[in-house]
C-alpha cells in the first residue's frame, strides 16, 4: 500500500508517543489489473495439516520420535515427542507440496528411520521391537567407554593436531603431538579401531588414539599428492578433490570405484566430506553444503542444500553424534562454524589461535554415555530437548527448527493495492514446547519484521485459538503509547479470543530510508530487521491439539485506526475490527457465508507462506515476480503448490527483492 489518504490522522498517532515519522513519497497509483480472478472456494493456503499415527508396541519407553520433511532440497525438522503409549497421534503443519515424511525413532540403541507417504491428510508408521543398532558403532572396551567424550580431531598444514571437546558447548581445544611426516589438509577417523588417518603428499599416516603413536598406513593415492577431502566409513576411504571422488579399500589401498561428481553450483573448490548417523554422505565446499543423492556407475549426484555460496572459505567438515555439522575456515585463526543440515544456515561457535585444515568427529554411542535424567522428568538427557527443565521435554516447530515462514500483507484494504505484497513482511517460527507427557506447557514465537513497503503505519497482532483461562502470561511484545490497551497478562483488552499485539507501529522498530520504505526498493540501503521473541506461558500442561496449526490468525491494523484490520483470506476479524468497512470498495466479505477479506475477484490482502519468502520489489506485482502464482490460484491450489520456490523458471529475479 502506498496510499496516504489517512495522513490527516497523523496527529492522533503522534499523540500516542511513537517516534518521529519520516517524510513519505507521494501517493502511488493503484496498479492492480483485473486479470487476477480466482474461484470463491480457493483459500490461498500453502500449508496442510497432517495427522501422524505412530504404532510402537516395543517394551522400551525411553524413546524419542522426530519427524521431518524435505522441501526445496532442504530437510526441515518439525516435531519431536516421547513415547507415552503404544499408539501415539500428533498433528503438524507442512507445505502442501510435501508428499512424504521422514520419521526417526531415537533410543539408546541408535536411530531407526522410516519414510512414509502423506495420503489425504494422514501419515502412519509402525516400528518393530526387533530393531537394534548404533548411531556410530565401535569396538571399544568397557573401560574405554566409561570415559567416552564426543570430540573433533583437527589437523593443519603446519603439523598442528588438536582434539576439540563437544560435550560442554565451549569447544575447548587440546593440543596433541605434532603430526609425524609433515602438515596435512585431510583427515579421517576409523573409530572402531581408534585410528585417525591423515594425508601428507602421497603418504597416508595413522595415529593410534590409545597408544599415541604414529605410523604410515599406505603409500600412494589416486591424486598422486595432497587432496582436501577425506572421510572413512565401514572399511573404505572416500577421497575427493573438485569434481572427482574415489572410494578406496582401507585395507589394501586399492580404488574400488571412481566417480565424477555432478551437481555443483558455481564452483567445486575446497571443502570436505562426512557421513551422518544415517549413512548419508555430505559435502561442504566454497559454494555451499551438498548432499549425495545417488551413485550410478561413474557418476555421483549431489544437490545443494544451502541457498547461496558460503561467505567464507571452508576447508573441513565433520558431523557429530547429534548430526550437527561443524566446519573450519581457511584462516590463520580459524573459525569453528556449526552449519544446519536442513538449510545450510550457520553460526560461528568459536575462533581459535590456530589454523584448521580438516576435521573429523569421534561419536560416542548413546548407550556408552551416562543414562542420566537430570531433571527427573522421566526422559533421559540424551533424548530430552530440555534436560534441565522438568516442565519441558520436546519441541514442535512450525515451519521447522531452522526455517522461517512468511506473512506478506497489502494494507490498503478495503481498496486493492499494487499487489506487491511487501507493505509489511513478517518472518515467523512457532515452537510449541511439550512436557514428558506430550502436553503443551508454553508457546514461543520468533518474529522478524523483514520489510516495510508502505506509507501507512501498521501494527501486528496474532489471535491464539485457546481459552484465555489457559494463558498465565505473555511476554516479548513491544507496544508504545495509548493506541492499544493491554491487560496485566499481556493480552489485548476487549477481545473474546486471546489476542497478542506484538507491536502497534512498525515504524517504531524499522527506520526507513528516504522515501519511507524499508528493504523493498532496489538501490536503497538495507534497513536492519527487527526481531521479537513472544513467549506464551500456560497456567498448566494443556492439550496441544488447538495449537497445531500456526500462525493461527495473524493480522495487521492501521496504527492510526485500530479498527482497520487486514487478515488472511477466510480468517475472521477480531472484536475490535470496524465491520462497517466490510463490503465497501473492493472488499467482498460476507460473514454469513464465513467469507472474510476477499475481493470480488477472490484475491486476498494477505498471504501465509510456510517458507522464507523472497518478496517482490516495490511496485512489482506478485504474479509478475512469480511466474506460476496465477496458475496456482486458477487451479485452486492443485498445480504449482511450490510456486514460491526457486525451481527453474519459477521466478522473475528482476522483480524480486534480493537485498543490495
Amino acid at each position: 500500500m502506498k496510499d496516504f489518504k489517512v495522513v490527516i490522522l497523523l496527529f492522533a498517532l503522534l499523540a500516542t508517543g511513537c517516534i518521529e515519522k519520516p517524510e513519505l513519497d507521494p501517493l502511488e497509483e493503484d496498479i492492480i489489473e483485473g486479470d487476477l480472478v480466482f474461484a470463491n472456494e480457493f483459500n490461498f493456503k500453502t500449508s496442510q495439516e497432517i495427522q501422524v499415527n505412530v504404532s510402537d508396541f516395543g517394551s522400551n519407553t525411553q524413546v524419542k520420535y522426530s519427524i521431518s520433511y524435505t522441501f526445496q532440497n532442504q530437510l526441515h525438522k518439525v516435531l519431536s515427542f516421547g513415547k507415552t503409549s503404544s499408539e501415539i497421534r500428533h498433528s503438524l503443519v507442512v507445505p502442501t507440496a510435501v508428499s512424504e515424511l521422514s520419521i526417526e525413532k531415537h533410543t539408546a540403541d541408535g536411530i531407526e528411520l522410516k519414510t512414509v507417504p502423506v495420503q489425504a491428510g494422514y501419515a502412519s508408521v509402525q516400528f518393530e521391537e526387533s530393531f537394534s543398532g548404533r548411531a556410530s558403532g565401535n569396538n571399544l572396551t568397557s573401560s574405554e567407554n566409561e570415559t567416552c567424550q564426543d570430540r573433533l580431531y583437527a589437523v593443519n598444514g603446519q603439523r598442528g593436531f588438536y582434539s576439540i571437546d563437544l560435550t560442554a558447548g565451549e569447544y575447548t581445544p587440546t593440543a596433541l603431538p605434532d603430526l609425524e611426516g609433515g602438515g596435512s589438509i585431510a583427515n579421517a577417523l576409523d573409530q572402531d579401531n581408534g585410528l585417525v588417518y591423515y594425508n601428507v603428499g602421497t603418504n597416508l599416516y595413522q595415529f593410534d588414539v590409545y597408544t599415541n603413536t604414529f605410523s604410515i598406513a599406505h603409500t600412494g593415492n589416486p591424486f598422486n599428492g595432497n587432496y582436501p577431502r577425506l572421510t572413512y566409513k565401514d572399511g573404505y576411504f572416500w577421497m575427493s578433490n573438485n569434481n572427482k571422488l574415489y572410494k578406496v579399500d582401507a585395507a589394501t589401498n586399492e580404488v574400488v570405484n571412481s566417480y565424477t561428481i555432478n551437481g555443483f553450483v558455481n564452483n567445486s573448490s575446497g571443502g570436505d566430506l562426512a557421513f551422518d548417523s544415517l549413512g548419508d554422505l555430505y559435502l561442504a565446499c566454497f559454494s555451499g553444503l551438498y548432499k549425495f543423492t545417488g551413485f550410478e556407475e561413474s557418476t555421483a549426484t549431489i544437490i545443494r542444500i544451502s541457498a547461496e555460496n558460503f561467505p567464507f572459505q571452508l576447508t573441513s567438515m565433520a558431523i557429530d553424534r547429534q548430526d550437527r555439522i561443524f566446519v573450519g575456515t581457511n584462516d590463520a585463526n580459524s573459525n569453528l562454524i556449526q552449519i544446519s543440515k536442513e538449510d545450510g544456515s550457520y553460526q560461528i561457535v568459536r575462533t581459535y589461535d590456530f589454523k584448521i585444515n580438516d576435521l573429523t568427529a569421534w561419536r560416542c554411542d548413546v548407550a556408552d554415555l551416562e543414562q542420566q535424567d537430570s531433571d527427573n522428568d522421566g526422559v533421559i538427557d540424551e533424548l530430552d530437548d530440555y534436560p534441565n527443565d522438568a516442565d519441558a521435554a520436546y519441541d514442535v516447530y512450525t515451519p521447522s527448527e531452522i526455517g522461517m515462514g512468511s506473512l506478506a500483507f497489502e494494507d490498503l484494504w478495503p481498496v486493492k493495492g499494487d499487489y506487491d505484497f511487501n507493505d509489511l513482511v513478517i518472518g515467523y517460527r512457532f515452537v510449541n514446547v511439550l512436557n514428558s507427557n506430550n502436553l503443551a506447557v508454553r508457546t514461543e514465537i520468533d518474529l522478524t519484521i523483514r520489510a516495510m513497503g508502505a506509507g501507512n503505519h501498521n501494527g501486528f497482532g496474532i489471535q491464539i485459538p485457546i481459552d484465555e483461562s489457559l494463558i498465565s502470561q505473555v511476554s516479548g511484545y513491544e507496544v508504545f503509547g495509548e493506541a492499544v490497551s493491554l491487560k496485566s497478562n499481556g493480552l489485548e483488552e476487549g477481545q473474546s479470543v486471546p489476542t497478542i499485539i506484538v507491536f502497534n507501529d512498525a515504524y517504531d522498530h524499522m527506520r526507513p530510508t528516504s522515501g519511507g520504505f524499508a528493504n523493498t526498493v532496489v538501490g536503497q540501503p538495507l534497513v536492519e530487521e527487527k526481531t521479537f521473541r513472544i513467549v506464551i506461558n500456560f497456567t498448566g500442561p494443556t492439550d496441544p491439539a488447538p495449537l497445531v496449526n500456526p500462525p493461527y490468525n495473524p493480522f495487521i491494523f492501521n496504527s492510526m485506526d485500530r479498527g482497520r484490520e487486514v487478515h488472511l483470506s477466510g480468517h475472521q476479524p477480531t472484536d475490535l475490527a470496524d465491520t462497517n468497512l466490510f463490503g465497501t470498495e473492493d472488499d467482498n466479505t460476507l460473514p454469513g457465508l464465513d467469507r472474510y477479506y476477499q475481493s470480488v475477484d477472490n484475491t486476498p490482502w494477505a498471504i501465509n507462506i510456510i517458507h522464507t519468502f523472497r518478496y517482490p520489489t516495490e511496485k512489482s506485482r506478485i504474479d509478475k515476480a512469480y511466474n506460476y502464482f496465477k496458475h496456482w490460484g486458477e487451479s485452486n491450489g492443485l498445480s504449482y503448490t511450490d510456486w514460491y520456490g526457486d525451481a527453474n523458471g519459477y521466478r522473475n529475479l528482476s522483480k524480486i527483492y534480493q537485498g543490495n
